[in-house]
């Protein structure tokens, strides 16, 4: 028998952005879980929003993160702290007990911004960590979620199900309002094509009548958004790889890639404020340069 359960979109408001970053709370029939925490630098947005809803952090059942990138689990090691369970791919497991290497490695991209974006990461207390393998299935708050292996993004990366209701994380693109525009989350350094079209087929193979995106909120068409992202994956990695045949070096590829995705946007109609929420949160000169190191590596490979 399907549990009763009610999600609710949670806007971090990043930045003071609106829909840029979500974190969705799950209402279960014997309690709440997390699904994405968010950043450091958001936490206080979403104690506030937990509060005004009367729900105190020691309350939260468990928090569950799809991967250990700063915009969705840069807070995972302060819930820990209050005792709360942390569940997250075993990959990225040791990362939330000892962030001083991910941290180090995201100041050098952002350097003296990062703590305006994000805020400081706390390490998390080793026993509130749950690493959790794919297809796991975990019984918390009277609800039954499964965890699915979804790399491509990155390798340390899991989708959630519940009941017909699929939480993507980012292995199903960023759609921030009700254009055809999906902005495709290639960053560097673990973009992989082969890896990002199966686990979108893996998505779509589980049939989910609903699909949640941390970039940004619900999506009630989840076929065709996820045939839709497939083919935006498979055209942008077709255009870089013309563009490095062609010889062209990674500044002018940024340059490039930018130009390709503005009139996809145009095209879309998107407004000129989800274009510049989208560089904010899935920059193109990143999401370029994630493509690019994939081709090359693949070149190197095959050399």
């Amino acid at each position: 028998m399907m549990a009763v359960m009610q999600v609710h979109t949670i806007d971090l408001r990043f930045r003071n952005r609106a829909r840029a970053i979500a974190s969705f709370l799950v209402e279960g029939p014997d309690g709440f879980i997390l699904i994405e925490t968010g950043p450091e630098s958001c936490r206080e947005t979403l104690l506030r929003e937990l509060a005004s809803r009367q729900i105190k952090p020691e309350e939260i059942a468990a928090v569950f993160v799809t991967h250990i990138h700063l915009d969705h689990a840069g807070s995972a090691g302060w819930w820990a702290g209050q005792g709360v369970p942390v569940h997250v791919h075993p990959k990225g497991a040791k990362h939330l007990v000892d962030p001083e290497r991910l941290e180090a490695s995201a100041r050098q991209v952002y350097g003296e911004q990062f703590d305006e974006l994000w805020g400081a990461m706390v390490p998390a207390p080793e026993e509130c960590i749950v690493a959790v393998a794919n297809d796991e299935l975990i019984e918390v708050a009277g609800l039954q979620l499964r965890t699915l292996e979804t790399p491509g993004h990155c390798f340390h990366h899991h989708a959630y199900q519940l009941d017909d209701v699929i939480f993507a994380g980012d292995a199903a693109g960023a759609k921030i309002d009700h254009s055809d525009f999906i902005s495709v989350t290639s960053a560097p350094p673990q973009f992989h094509l082969e890896h990002t079209l199966s686990s979108i087929g893996h998505l779509s193979a589980r049939g989910p009548k609903s699909l949640y995106l941390t970039h940004f909120g619900e999506v009630e068409n989840p076929g065709p958004h996820l045939n839709s992202y497939r083919d935006a994956v498979e055209l942008n990695a077709l255009f870089v790889q013309q563009r490095l045949a062609e010889g062209m070096d990674a500044e002018a590829l940024r340059v490039a890639y930018e130009a390709f995705q503005m009139e996809q946007a145009f095209r879309a109609q998107i407004p000129s404020e989800v274009w510049s929420t989208l560089q904010e949160i899935n920059g193109t000169a990143m999401c370029a340069d994630g493509i690019r190191l994939y081709w090359e590596k693949l070149t190197d490979h095959r050399a």
